[in-house]
């Protein structure tokens, strides 16, 4: 299993922004983040994230990852190899599902009013 760090450091080079992962998907998670919840329970939050997240994401990101392991790039064979062997409970996928929902949190934290329009919108809208 691939370690924490080198799970941070390959995660880094993917690019969250196009992962397709649904933000609806991500939200408890970002809220729990938010609202400063206890470590244990966003690391639950956590785990159910992933397993939610995961079944939309597993081919983006398992290319992603094998495409940085042939060019070389550190730790990207070790989470090629995670993810293979892991799946979903992953320290890659849980350093990426953390991420992409830190994202959404952080943007819950703004003040400043959203910059895009919103994802999803109401209907009649």
């Amino acid at each position: 299993m691939i370690d924490w760090k080198a799970a941070e450091t390959i995660v880094e080079q993917l690019d969250l922004e196009t992962i397709p992962a649904c933000p609806m998907c991500l939200f408890e998670l970002a809220w729990a983040m938010h609202k400063g919840r206890s470590a244990n329970q966003i690391a639950a939050t956590l785990t159910t994230t992933c397993d939610w997240v995961w079944m939309e994401i597993d081919g983006e990101v398992e290319a992603r990852l094998a495409r940085l392991a042939m060019r070389g790039v550190p730790h990207a064979a070790e989470a090629v190899r995670d993810v293979r062997l892991n799946g979903w409970h992953s320290r890659a996928v849980r350093v990426l599902v953390s991420q992409l929902a830190r994202r959404i949190a952080d943007e819950l934290d703004s003040e400043d009013p959203p910059t895009r329009p919103a994802a999803v919108l109401p209907f009649g809208a």
